[in-house]
């Protein structure tokens, strides 16, 4: 509030010193007289709670009133009352558009507690100094949000198709290895390697053909911190360092869950029973019945203040019986455990990743920002894939369908065994680049902030900001058959230029 009011005050000196250098002291005066020197909006919480302090800023020098941090999407600007100050106006009339028709005129200085519609633009403040002859015409501007901040937006325009010079691609799995994006695409009996550090430019896919000399289940690719890693049909474990050359080194593999920092963690069949594993250090131990041996989702990884560890994170797949499971379980460097105390729907193939949520109190309009673990799709028992959108706040403890601002739009089809990664792109005011079609970046209201020493989003300058968009790799329908897409997803918040 300080640095927006002393905004006003540079606005106000620069609007007075200009008036000083005229030598005339009556015409001075006369300028002075109309000139604006508040403007508020009346408390109305049917409107909007604590709306009567909403910032607005007064630029004197071109003549225009308005608040750069805009009201929320959906607040009702069609009857609002304003508190406007002069330094003595003989006249002060507010001429309110009205489509196809000639404005309404308020006589405000005898009508002040009359409502005004904001709704259909700026609003006209004409104020005339007592000498009947200086005047001035002020445009307000009511600013409201044009898109719901709190929605999970998939541009269906922002859609490509999965980097690989392919016609007809049959399976994909994506890891991220070494901060790039690497995808594995099989069509037929031939493959292809893409690497990107930045998947936001499309063009700068590096994509190039591998020979295997086994036959590789390309779902099951992994990536530690320093190797890939895939099986074969067989459970023999390959692993390599760039992709290309691939070399044995252990067998009776069943399922790969993923990488921990430099160990990879999977599923052994050996003599009839299902064994957890760890490579290279071979550390195994007896599954629990209840804990998922295939179909698993990717790995998500989290550190919190009460754990001295990283914990790895993985949801649904199918247990030892074959059944379906929604639970979420976690492995803490040491063990595995079940960690969701209600889990979601039973499924396999989810696609599931770390984000951020937000939740407005409608009091105050302070914003508190919660890490969220987030899952869609997956297939169900009948091998039918979903399309809810589930989401955990407590770190997969407890988990609940997600409101519809977060659920998938109709555009995008169900789907299951797809990964999503989360890379950073900086924005700008205006972003140009390839492969994709955006939208204008919008300003992050006040109400809507979050304190800047828990907003790791945002640089220093605001003139641009990191923001976390999703990729969607891939995903099969109900009959196997692969989506050539990848889809690109952000929560609108985030798009939204940090103000300070």
């Amino acid at each position: 509030m300080l640095k927006k009011l002393f905004i006003f005050i540079i606005l106000a000196t620069t609007a007075l010193g200009f008036i000083a250098c005229n030598e005339d002291d009556d015409e001075n005066l006369s300028s002075s007289n109309v000139m604006v020197t508040a403007f508020s909006l009346n408390e109305n919480d049917k409107v909007l709670n604590n709306l009567d302090s909403v910032f607005f800023t007064i630029d004197l020098i071109n003549a225009k009133i308005y608040n750069a941090d805009s009201l929320p999407y959906g607040t009702n600007v069609s009857k609002l009352v304003a508190t406007i100050s002069t330094s003595g106006s003989s006249v002060a009339e507010l001429h309110i558009p009205r489509p196809g028709q000639s404005d309404t005129i308020i006589d405000y200085l005898k009508k002040s507690t009359d409502s005004i519609d904001f709704s259909n633009g700026p609003v006209k403040l004409h104020l005339v100094a007592h000498d009947k002859t200086t005047s001035r015409d002020y445009s307000i501007h009511v600013n409201v949000h044009k898109i719901k901040p709190d929605s999970l937006f998939w541009n269906k325009l922002s859609v490509n198709k999965l980097p690989t010079s392919f016609g007809n691609p049959t399976a994909q799995k994506t890891v991220q290895y070494k901060s790039q994006a690497v995808c594995l695409v099989k069509d037929n009996e031939q493959y292809s390697l893409a690497k990107t550090s930045n998947p936001a430019n499309y063009t700068r896919w590096e994509i190039s053909e591998v020979t295997f000399q086994f036959t590789p289940n390309v779902n099951s690719l992994a990536a530690t911190s320093d190797a890939l890693y895939i099986l074969d049909n067989e459970g023999h474990l390959y692993t390599s360092v760039d992709g290309t050359e691939w070399t044995a080194r252990d067998t009776q593999w069943h399922h790969i869950y993923g990488g921990y920092g430099s160990t990879l963690l999977g599923v052994k069949y050996s003599d009839g029973k299902y064994y957890h594993t760890t490579y290279p250090e071979s550390i195994t131990s007896l599954i629990d019945d209840d804990c998922p041996i295939s179909g698993t989702s990717t790995l998500v990884y989290y550190d919190n203040k009460w754990s001295s560890s990283q914990q790895a994170f993985l949801i649904g797949g199918r247990t030892i019986d074959g059944t379906p499971t929604g639970d979420m379980w976690g492995y803490d460097g040491k063990e595995w455990g079940k960690v969701s105390q209600k889990g979601i729907y039973p499924r396999e193939g989810m696609t599931f990743f770390s984000y951020q949520t937000f939740k407005t109190d409608s009091t105050n309009w302070e914003v508190t920002e919660y890490p969220t673990l987030i899952a869609f799709g997956g297939f169900d028992a009948e091998g039918y894939p979903g399309r809810n959108v589930f989401v955990s706040i407590d770190m997969g403890i407890h988990w609940k369908l997600a409101d519809d601002l977060l659920q998938l739009p109709e555009y995008m089809p169900s789907m299951g065994g797809a990964q999503a990664l989360i890379f950073n792109r900086t924005l700008e005011s205006r972003s140009i680049e390839t492969g994709w079609v955006d939208y204008p970046s919008k300003a992050l209201p006040r109400w809507w902030q979050i304190d800047k020493s828990t907003l790791s989003r945002a640089s220093q300058m605001p003139n641009s900001w990191e923001c976390p968009y999703i990729y969607v790799f891939g995903g099969y329908d109900e009959y196997g058959n692969l989506y050539n897409t990848i889809w690109r997803g952000v929560l609108n918040r985030l798009t939204f230029k940090p103000i300070f």
